[in-house]
């Protein structure tokens, strides 16, 4: 983008693709917060939202201002108070003001090529190229060029101090720092060593009558560790056990035949008569499981519900969508309650004049019917039937169609229903 500017009072924000005029009385706070969220995100709802917050969210109370943003070979560009520009496209010049509108005057244009913003009178001053910075204007002239609408590469510059306070203030003279006193130096006081304590004087031994009897050596074996044998791994045996619990199961490795069931043995003393031998576990082993006498059911699977068109809508602007699920249209049409494969269709239509809110209209098959609701726009949505008088959609309430309705969303864009049962 090639921008010339003139010299002036007002605040001027130059980014590659998007300009923003400012009034002088703007907080310098505002215009920092600008330039730190444009590169971000560089969009007019970006500079509406910095404006309105400063505003504390009333339309009303919202300062003069000029934004022009590019969207790839267009331009969005809002004017509010006294302030004009002019906007050449391939075909024509439009000339825009932001005099006399309650919030602002905001147009959508296509194949913009050039912008000349006005926002007080200029002095006869020589205009100024500016790449890309914050400067005080009266008039700027931007070549829009095909880049403009590219992301931002690289972090711009840190926000600079803006503001009259800081400019106004008188210099003052440098004040003389002292130099730093050195502290100090520590002084190292020794700590004595420890005085070792005396050891204790062994206590005699008592004597006794009795010689002490000489302590035999214990005998010296060669190898650390013994090698591991039989009587080393074994279990030990322990035949009070096996007395009272019955003889030890010990697995087997092949499998033997069947055998014929064993009584269980019953030992005289405290044992409680359910322990079974090892034949008799190992017969119980080789059984074949009981089978379930109930029969297995066998359940049909019904085949997944498929979703069947009910016909479909054609807009005046060519396009034609299947009803086969939920519609939604308008400028910036957009659905929070769907999710998964019940995601609705959306589809985006032009209102240069802004009559189409962002979700206007939603179209929505029950079972063999489709009905249409305006989803609460402010220029309302208006139905067309053949042999009848126009309706006015009430907002938010369900309106039954038919094939051969249509239904008037504003700026020329209508909705034709075609082929419904």
């Amino acid at each position: 983008m090639q921008t010339i500017y003139r010299p002036g009072q007002w605040y001027l924000i130059v980014i590659p693709g998007a300009l923003v005029a400012l009034p002088p009385d703007v907080p310098g706070d505002v215009v920092a917060r600008l330039w730190e969220r444009l590169p971000e995100d560089k969009t007019l709802a970006t500079v509406v939202d910095v404006l309105t917050t400063h505003a504390g969210g009333s339309f009303t109370s919202l300062p003069s201002f000029v934004a022009a943003v590019a969207e790839g070979a267009d331009v969005r560009i809002a004017l509010r108070g006294a302030v004009s520009a002019q906007v050449e496209t391939g075909t024509e010049s439009l000339e825009l003001s932001g005099a006399e509108v309650t919030t602002w005057n905001e147009r959508f244009l296509g194949g913009a090529t050039k912008i000349d913003i006005t926002v007080e009178a200029p002095a006869d001053a020589v205009g100024l190229p500016v790449q890309g910075g914050i400067v005080r204007a009266a008039a700027v002239s931007a070549e829009l060029e095909p880049s403009d609408a590219d992301p931002l590469t690289s972090a711009l510059s840190p926000a600079p101090v803006v503001g009259d306070a800081a400019a106004d203030a008188p210099a003052s003279e440098p004040v003389a720092v002292p130099e730093p006193v050195a502290a100090p130096e520590p002084v190292v006081v020794p700590i004595p060593e420890p005085v070792a304590a005396p050891e204790p004087e062994p206590e005699p031994e008592p004597q006794s009558d009795v010689e002490p009897v000489p302590e035999e050596p214990l005998p010296v074996i060669d190898d650390a560790f013994l090698p591991p044998t039989e009587v080393t791994l074994a279990p030990p045996v322990d035949d009070d056990f096996d007395q009272l619990w019955g003889a030890t199961v010990h697995s087997v490795g092949a499998a033997a035949p069947a055998a014929a069931p064993v009584a269980p043995v019953v030992v005289e003393g405290d044992h409680d008569g359910a322990t079974i031998s090892a034949a008799d576990l190992h017969a119980l082993r080789q059984e074949p499981p009981v089978a379930n006498d109930a029969p297995t059911e066998v359940l049909e699977v019904a085949p997944a519900p498929t979703t069947v068109s009910v016909g479909r809508i054609r807009l005046s602007t060519g396009q034609v969508t299947a009803l086969d699920r939920t519609v939604i249209i308008g400028r910036r049409p957009r659905s929070t309650r769907a999710s998964g494969a019940n995601l609705p269709h959306l589809i985006a239509v032009e209102s240069p004049q802004q009559d189409i809110s962002r979700s206007h209209l939603e179209v929505r098959p029950e079972g063999d019917t489709v009905v249409v609701i305006d989803l609460h726009t402010t220029n309302g949505s208006t139905l067309l039937r053949p042999g009848a008088d126009p309706v006015r959609l009430h907002p938010g309430e369900q309106t039954l169609v038919l094939s051969g309705d249509v239904v008037d969303l504003g700026d020329g864009v209508t909705v034709a229903f075609e082929d419904l049962p």
